[in-house]
């Protein structure tokens, strides 16, 4: 039998020893109320076992309809027979602390097609099931932006060197993908190198005669897991931009409080914004600290943004061939992209992306407009949407997102810009 545990670390040591013991196997392990309920959503396991208290317990199966061949037990410290009703109402079985390897022995999981095989429904009822399916379907994919489900959800933007422009990246990206797609966007900032926020800057908060954001990520801490649902809450933690469907997330404002953000604490965080966000990128710093190399195990896919000099490529090829390895971390989440690039180059970006050892994924061109001193409190200036860099980002939202997700625009260059486009990187 294939168990989702779920629970406090304690809980989940002890019961993957029992478990596996009476040779069943533990296909998923969950140790916050946000994170179960995401392993909830998949599929390839016969039976639940849940050990968060009884309050966690009952938040984390109310948005739960288990199926009627899957088991669900809640393992309870003070049982009695209320709690039981409690949970029974939810579809699942509150047992006494200590019986969850009887109980798992005794039970026999369903054999849904050898159960009344020769009973034909009746054609009222496949009906009812055919169009019942149909609206769950329906309600799926508008829940997305009506692009259908977001196989890839969280993105990193990630140099093995300083100054390489992952925080343009991020902040460019993260307005179009809001902007075009109708998605909700959150980025975290995990760079926490120096004092105050990178990303909290380009939305106006700095540390000099200004206030920082309410909203740092060391704040989470303080989040009860239980009210993951709950977007009254959860939107008190984070900061809401000018710019449409996107919102933040400040790294610690204090560089001394950088000890706080353990990868623990990543992983709740991303798992409860999981639940309210279509999209969420982490802005990273350069460092492979513990919460950076969470963040890096969380991503779907890892935007390595790097320059093309000989320097850049030299540090980005170590870190593909050696670090990544020593990581742990599969090749195939890495998406190369050139920034910065500039008109003339020795040699072209396919040799370089060969030197690092992953593909070409996105190219971004060298605009002096984007470097230009900032004299406004937003640090995004739409204005950059119709130049070659407005262009590039663009088409690198729609290389991460399913097709259809970004709303089509015109993009046509200017009759001077089609004539020099085979002269330079556009």
């Amino acid at each position: 039998m294939n168990i989702l545990l779920c629970g406090e670390s304690v809980f989940v040591e002890e019961q993957t020893f029992h478990i596996t013991e009476k040779n069943h196997n533990v296909v998923a392990i969950a140790t916050s109320v946000a994170q179960s309920a995401d392993f909830l959503k998949t599929t390839g396991y016969d039976a639940v076992l849940i050990g968060f208290n009884e309050e966690d317990s009952y938040a984390l199966l109310q948005d739960f309809k288990p199926g009627i061949n899957i088991r669900v037990w809640v393992s309870i410290i003070d049982f009695n027979l209320n709690i039981w009703k409690k949970f029974a109402t939810l579809g699942a079985i509150a047992i006494c602390r200590g019986t969850e390897t009887e109980s798992i022995s005794k039970y026999k999981p369903i054999q849904i097609n050898a159960v009344n095989s020769n009973v034909t429904l009746d054609p009222d009822m496949q009906e009812i099931k055919k169009t019942d399916n149909k609206v769950r379907k329906e309600r799926l994919e508008t829940k997305t932006a009506k692009v259908g489900v977001l196989k890839n959800r969280i993105f990193s933007v990630y140099s093995p060197k300083g100054g390489a422009g992952k925080t343009t990246v991020t902040t460019y990206l993260s307005n179009i993908i809001g902007k075009q797609s109708g998605l909700r966007v959150c980025i975290i900032d995990l760079d926490h190198t120096r004092e105050g926020s990178d990303i909290a800057r380009k939305f106006g908060y700095f540390l000099v005669n200004d206030s920082p954001p309410n909203n740092v990520i060391t704040n989470w801490e303080t989040f009860q897991d239980r009210d993951y649902r709950s977007w009254d809450k959860v939107s008190q933690y984070v900061t809401e931009t000018s710019l449409k469907n996107l919102y933040f997330l400040s790294s610690p404002w204090n560089v001394e409080d950088e000890k706080y953000m353990t990868g623990q604490l990543i992983e709740k965080v991303t798992h409860i914004l999981k639940q309210h966000f279509d999209i969420i990128i982490f802005d990273m710093s350069d460092d492979l600290r513990e919460n950076n190399t969470k963040a890096l195990e969380l991503s779907d896919n890892i935007l390595f943004v790097t320059g093309a000099d000989l320097d850049q490529i030299d540090i980005s090829s170590g870190f593909t061939q050696r670090t990544v390895r020593k990581l742990n971390l599969p090749i195939e989440k890495f998406r190369l992209v050139f920034n910065k690039i500039p008109n003339k180059m020795p040699y072209s970006l396919e040799e370089s992306a060969q030197k690092i050892g992953l593909p070409l994924f996105a190219s971004i061109p060298y605009d002096p407009e984007v470097e230009k001193y900032r004299t406004t409190k937003l640090g995004i200036n739409e204005d950059l949407s119709k130049t070659p860099f407005g262009f590039a980002i663009y088409r690198l939202a729609q290389e991460i997102l399913p097709e259809g997700a970004i709303t089509k625009r015109h993009t046509k260059l200017p009759w001077f810009r089609r004539i020099f486009k085979g002269k330079g990187v556009v």
